[in-house]
């Protein structure tokens, strides 16, 4: 579930909230507060597949192909 934050406009208050895509605006004041505006995180994969290896491997393809030819 995603974390949500909220402000109050009437005192200034801003809490996050752990809830669903379709929960409600927390009360605060006896008003639903405002949904402030979220970024995703980044999210960074690293994996094998660096340049060095894609380079190793065109060069083992290119070597495989040439033995196939021949």
């Amino acid at each position: 579930m995603p974390v949500y934050e909220y402000f109050c406009e009437e005192c200034g208050k801003k809490v996050e909230v752990l809830q669903s895509l379709s929960g409600e605006a927390p009360l605060c004041c006896d008003e639903p507060m405002s949904k402030l505006p979220t970024f995703p995180a980044k999210i960074e994969i690293k994996g094998t597949h660096s340049k060095g290896y894609k380079e190793d491997y065109a060069k083992d393809y290119r070597r495989r192909l040439q033995e196939a030819k021949s």
